[in-house]
């Protein structure tokens, strides 16, 4: 439970990226209970670990958007093209308060993709 941790780490953010921050982890924590969750302060972000997959995702509040990277999101299809990002390991999902793409229905799409 990130609990205290996570509210250090919004402190900074406005109401809208803290309020999304929360909404992505309850998410994320809802169709994947297995998740533990550990907040990063030096990356500044929220981690999930799967118990047999380990470290899978993160959610990083941002200045305009909440993104949500997927450790091995370079690896994984890309079935509606909204996967971000030219690293070689790494993906995200951009999430803004005030639109509707990806929907949460894609957050959990990828979440199962990063699983399997």
């Amino acid at each position: 439970m990130a609990g205290e941790d996570l509210d250090e780490l919004l402190e900074e953010h406005c109401a809208s990226i803290g309020a999304l921050t929360r909404h992505l982890r309850e998410v994320i924590l809802a169709a994947r209970p297995e998740l533990t969750e550990r907040v990063y302060r030096g990356w500044h972000g929220l981690g999930f670990h799967h118990p047999s997959r380990g470290y899978i995702a993160a959610v990083f509040p941002g200045a305009d958007c909440v993104s949500v990277g997927f450790e091995h999101g370079a690896d994984l299809p890309d079935p509606h093209g909204l996967l971000e990002g030219t690293g070689r390991r790494l993906r995200y999902l951009r999430f803004k308060p005030d639109e509707s793409a990806p929907t949460h229905e894609h957050l959990i799409e990828y979440l199962d993709l990063a699983v399997a």
